[in-house]
């Protein structure tokens, strides 16, 4: 209801509902609140969900409902005597956009639940094949059961010339070097473990 009070201010009043609109939303929260520029002004719902500003000075104004389960719509409050006017902000919106207006006594409905949590996402099949991991093995064990039909079905010659390919490919094995001949070269002062030990056992005769 708007009512028109002295020095051109207004009592501004609605109705808050909930996710069904009932005459009794008992699902909102006692919480609940309706501000006025960030709590300029506030009021609490009555049990019905209703909602009373009274004597709002004239100027403009934004409307809120805080409620920790619903998310509402944004209302911008011209007060202005007889003259006030209601009109739904839209996300994005310029403040001057005038569209969208609004009847009084206004019903404010909720856009959705309010989520707090990203709900964790379950199996699918489909991420299977999104990991290189994954793909890698597939491609593995179908060259497994291909590998042989092609070989089987393949032209002597050619079989030839891919066994050469794979051979050529081959890197060369090298030798280990000893790593026990070389500790002992070093301790040694680089003579050998032979030569080390016969001239240890000449200098014992002499």
């Amino acid at each position: 209801t708007l009512t028109v009070s002295p020095a051109s201010a207004a009592q501004i009043s609605g109705t808050v509902v909930g996710q069904t609109e009932t005459p009794y939303p008992r699902d909102l929260s006692h919480k609940t609140r309706v501000i006025l520029s960030g709590g300029q002004y506030s009021a609490m719902i009555t049990r019905d969900g209703k909602f009373v500003f009274p004597d709002v000075p004239e100027g403009s104004y934004l409307l809120e409902v805080q409620n920790p389960q619903y998310i509402y719509p944004t209302v911008k409050l011209t007060v202005n005597g007889k003259d006030s006017k209601a009109h739904l902000v839209s996300l994005g919106a310029d403040w001057s956009n005038n569209d969208n207006i609004m009847q009084f006594p206004l019903t404010l409905t909720p856009r959705g639940p309010s989520t707090y949590f990203i709900p964790r996402e379950g199996f699918k099949i489909s991420h299977l094949f999104a990991n290189p991991m994954m793909l890698m093995m597939g491609f593995s064990v179908v060259m497994l059961f291909i590998m042989p039909k092609l070989m089987a079905n393949m032209d002597p010659a050619a079989m030839e010339e891919m066994q050469g390919m794979q051979e050529a490919a081959q890197m060369p094995s090298f030798e280990m070097p000893d790593i026990a001949a070389t500790l002992a070269k070093f301790s040694t002062g680089g003579a050998s473990p032979q030569a080390a030990v016969q001239g240890s056992s000449g200098k014992k005769r002499q």
